[in-house]
């Protein structure tokens, strides 16, 4: 559970400290933080990671996260 709970805290930060002019460069490093969390998290927490993208309706982002 602690990559999970990692992830979701980078993107909390993130987005709580955005800026009114957030770049695209600054969006992709999240991203990548995130998945780099991700990978690293044990399969059932990816599991729960693919089924909630599946449930919201971006299952394309689980490629995109290397989840696959």
């Amino acid at each position: 559970m602690h990559n999970l709970a990692a992830a979701l805290a980078i993107t909390l930060s993130y987005l709580d400290g955005r800026s009114s002019n957030p770049t695209e460069d600054d969006d992709v490093e999240v991203f990548e933080a995130v998945a780099a969390e991700l990978q690293n998290a044990p399969s059932d927490e990816k599991n729960a990671v693919i089924s909630a993208l599946v449930h919201v309706g971006k299952a394309d982002l689980v490629d995109g996260l290397g989840l696959n």
